[in-house]
């Protein structure tokens, strides 16, 4: 069996924030986040991954039907794909993401997409679920600071 592949990025390579997203549509992080992760000390980053990890099994699992959590496994180490030990939902996006991108069909993989729908759809309720999520805590603290600027400060 191959080996998990480490990975110590969201990114994915299709990077959304140049054209003027706030959200990527490629790997769901904030611009903010994107900008500073290289600064980010292991704790930062632990909890954007947290977000991450909480929104795709928030979603994924509405879209699929997971017959063989083993094959699932089986088919990530395969195509050599990030692997996210105790996420079954997180390595079942990755492997739609790869399923999209290249073509590839999803049999013996260990799961099903539900009747009528497709990984695009999945990706966008993720990505309308982020940008959600960046106006209702980002743009709302950041207005908030602006309008109360003494209730940020540090009055140490």
């Amino acid at each position: 069996m191959k080996e998990a592949r480490r990975y110590n990025t969201p990114c994915i390579g299709q990077c959304s924030t140049v054209f003027g997203d706030t959200v990527c549509r490629g790997c769901l992080r904030f611009v903010h986040e994107i900008i500073d992760w290289n600064r980010y000390d292991d704790d930062e980053k632990s909890v954007v991954w947290q977000r991450l990890e909480q929104l795709v099994s928030r979603i994924v699992p509405q879209y699929v039907q997971v017959d063989d959590p083993h094959a699932i496994d089986n088919a990530v180490l395969f195509h050599r794909l990030p692997y996210r030990s105790g996420n079954i939902w997180h390595n079942i996006y990755n492997l739609l993401r790869l399923a999209e991108r290249r073509n590839l069909t999803l049999e013996n993989c260990g799961f099903r997409l539900l009747p009528g729908y497709r990984p695009s759809d999945i990706q966008q309720h993720l990505y309308s679920l982020a940008d959600a999520f960046y106006e209702r805590d980002f743009v709302r603290a950041t207005r908030m600071a602006a309008e109360q600027p003494d209730l940020f400060q540090n009055k140490a």
